[in-house]
């Protein structure tokens, strides 16, 4: 999967440099991106980073403007000197005209950087770039096989609406819309963004089409094996057990996360069937569980939080709280104590239930390598596993989970 920066004013030549990519079939055209002047082209290399960018000598600063092989050599110089710009791992310098002054081409050759001739008509500087993009594509090859990751964070959620406030957590402007030709149920967003520490993390995220562990795990799966994410979050709503222990909005991380509705069932001597679960349980990283430990009592912190939330409407009147401890997950909303008590008979510290943490974290604990470093669980408290539902408080719970997430992943992780 290359993604790959055209920089050219020339609309022609654009559309030869794509319907040369387009007899590559291992070229996805929603990772190939076009900008017609430098500035363009800034803007593009500060949000991503390319595997190759294809340099026209003769480019504006602006579109619109004289064209000038003095421009692109500025744009190499900022890209080697401004470390908001990221550099791409590839340059191609390309031109058409024979009589450019002979020193632009010794700039390049000083970065052992290629430079080709434009001929219309002509093959040359096809063969040339479809060998150097057979050459990257290849080496990419020999990178998945390595412990090597793609993308810094990705973050996964069970609903559309889950989604939409982890988007706008980061900013929901400037996501870019990743879809793979062989893969239509999926739309993945992908976005570059810089902490408070100077470090570009590129995050991917991608919501399920239906809820429980099954459609998540097989979204897992389907989401490490495309972009290889470093860490892995998964966010949105879910029940807590013990009303006097969390309230409606409250945080809760997953300490370790089971499949509650695993195992046999049995039938007693008065003939009562008996519920036996398989109580395999997928523990939180240590070094995660510091953090969060470390964060819930961070008052200013949940205090940014919850006054954060815009509106006042199903917003509960309690004090935004953070708690971390064992999360159970089913495949079906549980509103009947009995059943919840099969569940906490196992677990007494039982803190809240949901539907897909468990397919998530053994889809990536099953992985091919490399496997997340970290599987981070974050539900906040939507409503109560009993009788009392209530949708009211569900879109500020997605907001307080999704919150949570963006300032670990800002501020807490830490990134090469």
């Amino acid at each position: 999967m290359l993604r790959i920066l055209l920089i050219d004013d020339d609309a022609t030549k654009v559309a030869k440099y794509k319907e040369l990519l387009g007899t590559i079939n291992e070229i996805n055209p929603r990772f190939v991106d076009v900008a017609t002047c430098i500035e363009q082209a800034e803007e593009f290399v500060s949000k991503n980073q390319y595997d190759l960018a294809v340099l026209d000598l003769y480019i504006p600063i602006r579109f619109g403007e004289e064209p000038s092989p003095d421009n692109a050599v500025s744009f190499l110089r900022d890209l080697s000197s401004d470390d908001d710009l990221l550099m791409p791992y590839n340059i191609v310098g390309i031109t058409r005209w024979l009589d450019a002054d002979p020193k632009y081409r010794a700039f390049f050759d000083s970065y052992l950087l290629a430079y080709i001739l434009y001929e219309e008509g002509q093959d040359d500087w096809k063969t040339k770039l479809s060998n150097k993009i057979s050459f990257l594509l290849k080496a990419q090859k020999s990178v998945r096989n390595q412990e090597v990751y793609d993308f810094d964070v990705a973050i996964i959620n069970a609903l559309l609406s889950e989604n939409e406030k982890v988007r706008a957590s980061f900013g929901a402007q400037e996501w870019q819309v990743v879809e793979f030709p062989s893969d239509h149920s999926t739309t993945f967003y992908t976005k570059t963004v810089v902490n408070d520490r100077g470090e570009h993390i590129r995050i991917v995220t991608c919501y399920a089409l239906q809820m429980a562990s099954t459609a998540s795990s097989a979204l897992t799966s389907k989401l490490l094996y495309y972009f290889r994410p470093r860490y892995l979050f998964m966010t949105g709503i879910a029940a807590a057990v013990d009303r006097e222990e969390a309230n409606l909005g409250d945080i809760l991380v997953a300490k370790k996360v089971w499949d509650g509705a695993s195992g046999k069932i049995k039938t007693d001597e008065e003939g009562n069937a008996i519920f036996y679960p398989d109580y395999h349980e997928l523990p939180l990283d240590t070094d995660v569980q510091a953090i969060v430990t470390r964060l819930k009592s961070d008052r200013p912190l949940l205090n940014n939080i919850e006054e954060g939330y815009a509106y006042t409407a199903g917003k509960p009147q309690t004090r935004l709280q953070l708690h971390l401890g064992p999360i159970a997950s089913v495949p079906a909303v549980l509103s009947r104590k009995e059943e919840v008590d099969k569940i906490q008979v196992h677990c007494r510290k039982l803190l809240g239930i949901e539907m897909e943490g468990f397919g998530v974290f053994y889809a990536a604990s099953n992985s091919a390598h490399p496997r997340p470093q970290y599987t981070v669980l974050v539900k906040s408290v939507s409503d109560y596993a009993d009788t009392e539902k209530s949708d009211d408080f569900q879109d500020y719970a997605m907001y307080t989970s999704a919150e949570f997430a963006k300032h670990v992943i800002m501020h807490e992780l830490k990134y090469d």
